[in-house]
């Protein structure tokens, strides 16, 4: 029950009702029930009964380090943690590898058990890191440990939470009150957040599925506007899933934070690292850069550190290794802008040209199969054919001339709206100063735009989130 599927609309509308017509009181037990019904909907009871046993050993954990239990609790508690993303992520490459080479059968784990362990797992290691730290203080109560962790919003891709910033949202909660305008508010960043995955990331996968599929038979320029897409549907892919999450915790008053900054308008790779994914990149800083000496050991030792943290995101990401090599490409190319880069002077605009084409490259090797597919990329590039513009080639790959029209002009929408914001303009405010005829013939578009121009239903399968795989 993924967040752009009607059936989740449809009960998402009944919880907001319950959830304002529900004493205080029984808000928080309502939202943990909620959670875990949201948990099971999308992966069964193995995905419920592996959220408690991680939660519960949190709770335990965070109890006893904050008794000054010491060092060997908290390296146990981030071994067993460590050791679950392993499997989770690694059980079908290493299963595959040890059939390969030795023609040994392993049986295939339950991975539906494991949707949402990359983010709850990351924000229960950063919980126990910094009780040990001294920088947070345990929750005495496991029923505030479980809600945090299982909260749904956030359950499937994030954004990784500490504990210290959601607990004062929790302290909140018994104080809410209903406010319409927080209501409308939230509901309108979910309808951006569903404009971007439903009309713009989902149509893009259309094309982009098809091209890599049949990589054998294409030429360079359409391999380049197929990797130009995929950056964009990358973005617009987990951007609409961040939106929708912070939308649906901000209509219910407890918000989460937000996970990006407009990424593509960086001017370095260092940049672009500090407004994507903006969770995963403070929790590396912060568990994995800094632990490691972070710069307080000399160049050669930071510059390791870099290689060594992107190396680690790229593991994180999947298994094989191509994301090994892409996560080591974001390093490098951080390096590069600390040494040799920082004497190249270009203006603004072009560094961000060319550090979106830098991301887009080194998404081949985020995108292809195999090492092997994503070389095989490369070398059909100098095959150059333009006529594939006018020839009726690109209405040839799942997209007919209509959604390359919707979603060209969906792309001219989304990045007005992105320019906008980044130029700290609120679009929200700015519709709010508008006369109601206005507003509610805005309100009413949005529908009907989703409504005709979303890819979904029961026979559309590109409905899942790419961050929900990792």
């Amino acid at each position: 029950m993924p967040f752009n599927t009607p059936e989740f609309v449809l009960i998402f509308l009944a919880f907001l009702v319950c959830w304002y017509l529900l004493p205080n009181k029984i808000k928080k037990p309502a939202l943990l029930l909620f959670s875990y019904y949201f948990a099971w909907s999308l992966g069964g009871a193995g995905t419920a009964v592996t959220l408690a046993v991680v939660t519960v050993l949190t709770w335990f954990t965070a109890r006893h380090l904050s008794q000054g239990k010491g060092k060997g609790l908290l390296i146990f508690f981030i071994t067993i943690m460590v050791l679950l993303l392993i499997f989770d992520k690694y059980f079908v490459f290493i299963s595959d590898y040890v059939k390969k080479s030795f023609e040994w059968t392993i049986p295939a784990k339950a991975s539906a058990a494991m949707i949402g362990v990359s983010y709850y797992v990351f924000s229960a290691i950063s919980y126990a890191v910094d009780i040990y730290r001294g920088t947070d203080e345990a929750d005495n109560s496991l029923f505030n440990t479980a809600l945090w962790l299982a909260f749904f919003p956030k359950f499937i891709a994030g954004p990784i939470s500490r504990h210290r910033d959601f607990k004062k949202g929790l302290d909140h909660l018994p104080h809410t009150t209903f406010d319409p305008e927080r209501l409308k508010r939230g509901l309108l960043i979910c309808s951006l957040g569903f404009f971007y995955k439903m009309v713009i990331a989902d149509r893009i996968d259309l094309f982009v599925g098809s091209v890599f599929y049949n990589l054998n038979t294409q030429e360079g320029f359409t391999l380049i506007i197929a990797q130009l897409l995929y950056s964009l549907q990358l973005y617009f892919d987990f951007a609409g899933y961040s939106l929708t999450a912070y939308g649906i915790a901000y209509t219910i008053d407890l918000p989460i934070v937000k996970n990006f900054d407009h990424p593509y308008f960086a001017a370095s790779v260092s940049e672009h690292w500090r407004r994507w994914h903006i969770s995963l990149s403070s929790w590396l800083r912060d568990y994995v850069y800094i632990p490691l000496g972070g710069n307080k050991k000399g160049k050669v030792r930071q510059y390791l550190n870099i290689l060594l943290t992107f190396l680690i995101s790229g593991m994180w990401h999947g298994a094989g290794i191509t994301y090994m090599i892409w996560g080591v490409l974001q390093g490098a190319a951080q390096v590069f802008e600390k040494t040799i880069g920082k004497k190249i002077k270009l203006p603004s605009y072009l560094s961000m040209i060319c550090t979106f084409l830098y991301i887009t490259a080194s998404h081949v090797f985020f995108r292809a199969e195999s090492v092997q597919k994503a070389l095989q990329f490369f070398k059909l590039l100098p095959h150059w054919n333009p006529e594939i513009l006018t020839d009726g080639t690109l209405t040839a790959f799942s997209l007919d001339f209509q959604d390359w029209i919707v979603l060209l002009t969906a792309l001219c929408i989304a990045f007005l709206i992105e320019v906008v914001q980044y130029r700290g303009i609120s679009i929200y405010q700015k519709l709010q100063a508008r006369n109601i005829a206005v507003r509610w013939t805005v309100y009413y578009l949005i529908i009907i735009v989703l409504l005709l121009f979303g890819k979904y239903g029961p026979n559309f399968d590109a409905g899942s989130f790419i961050y929900f795989k990792f």
